[in-house]
């Protein structure tokens, strides 16, 4: 029992020698403070931080390294590079550059059904082609080929938006005599910086096609060179 007893304030001076000099370490840093950005909200990934999501706070000068983000100004035309939780201090490996529109290029958005745009996997800065498929129809009946076609290859996402309800009931007659399925349901605002060719197509394929989707693309490139269309023409008499 001596011995436990003894084992015991040994045990106890020890702790208190540890704790002592931690606070003596922490009382020494006292006085040489620097400020850092502290996240007060969660941010999405690939989301702009903006100068009200953080607030500036001040931490031991002894425990910040080179790679925190000291000045709000730093933030100006960042994205987060993966989801950042609130209470997180910014460092510069959490920030990216935000997307920017090359000469001739234009930002464009449309509505992506929630289903077809790849099931919430479209990120920003995916790399997707666009597809659509069309058809047309004259009283009723189908009387020219259905294609889908690839329209846009290899284009970047610069921005997926929150998925909202859509409400288009009925539709309106589609150019050539064809009627453009229109459902209600959950869709997606999508973005991408196009050229103007490319634009114009992403335009005409939004108003006029039955259904819009893009592909999640992987690799520098394809094996082989991808069908652009696959088009079926009905038989005569159906």
């Amino acid at each position: 029992m001596i011995l436990a007893a003894v084992g015991a304030v040994l045990v106890f001076i020890t702790v208190v020698g540890y704790v002592g000099k931690v606070q003596a370490d922490a009382d020494a840093a006292v006085g040489e403070m620097t400020t850092v950005l502290q996240v007060q909200s969660n941010i999405e990934a690939f989301q702009p931080v903006s100068a009200s999501a953080v607030r500036q706070t001040q931490i031991p000068k002894k425990w910040a390294t080179n790679a925190f983000v000291t000045n709000i100004a730093d933030l100006q035309g960042k994205v987060a590079a993966g989801s950042i939780p609130s209470g997180a201090y910014l460092q510069q490996g959490m920030l990216l550059d935000a997307p920017s529109l090359r000469p001739g290029q234009r930002e464009i958005a449309i509505l992506i059904d929630a289903e077809t745009g790849v099931a919430g996997k479209v990120m920003n800065g995916s790399i997707v082609d666009v597809y659509a498929s069309f058809d047309s129809t004259q009283n009723g009946r189908q009387v020219t080929s259905a294609c889908a076609v690839r329209i846009l290859n290899r284009v970047q996402v610069i921005n997926v938006g929150q998925v909202q309800q859509t409400s288009d009931a009925g539709g309106g007659q589609q150019q050539g005599g064809g009627s453009r399925q229109q459902t209600s349901g959950a869709a997606v605002p999508v973005t991408f910086a196009l050229n103007s060719d490319d634009t114009l197509k992403l335009t005409y394929a939004e108003s006029f096609a039955r259904k819009v989707r893009l592909a999640l693309v992987g690799g520098a490139q394809d094996a082989k060179p991808p069908f652009n269309r696959l088009c079926e023409t009905p038989q005569a008499g159906r």
